[in-house]
């Protein structure tokens, strides 16, 4: 009965293929390092970008600025574009490195809660789905 942390996630991942099952993945070494990096730096750009809307927003809507030191439409076109090249850069890396649809949808989904993309960087580089293989 008292199963340890290990224990229960090794029975909860029993059922998903080894990371050894599955397919090499698609491209070079030299892509497979360059999507890596991309991931990684997309994912922290990402989540930059959302701190300094939730500043611009506070220093609209608590702070009270005035329209002329308004930053919301600095960091909210910043963020919008950081957020499109975030899931481009998803859909590459889910086509590189042979995500399932569930992975892919999971590092989507991740861009939308504030600092999201984060914790999903760090996830899924330590259980290797972003690790390049020759």
């Amino acid at each position: 009965m008292t199963e340890t942390v290990t224990e229960q996630a090794l029975a909860q991942t029993e059922g998903a293929a080894p990371a050894a099952a599955r397919k090499a993945p698609r491209g070079g070494l030299g892509w497979q390092r360059f999507m890596r990096i991309a991931f990684h730096v997309v994912a922290i750009v990402e989540a930059i970008t959302w701190t300094g809307l939730l500043y611009g927003m506070w220093m609209r809507y608590i702070v009270g600025v005035g329209e002329e030191a308004d930053p919301v439409p600095l960091w909210g076109m910043l963020h919008g574009v950081a957020f499109m090249v975030f899931c481009g850069v998803v859909v590459l890396a889910a086509w590189t490195f042979r995500w399932r649809i569930r992975e892919a949808l999971v590092a989507l989904a991740a861009a939308v809660p504030p600092l999201g993309t984060i914790p999903l960087e760090i996830w899924y580089s330590k259980t290797g789905k972003v690790k390049p293989r020759g």
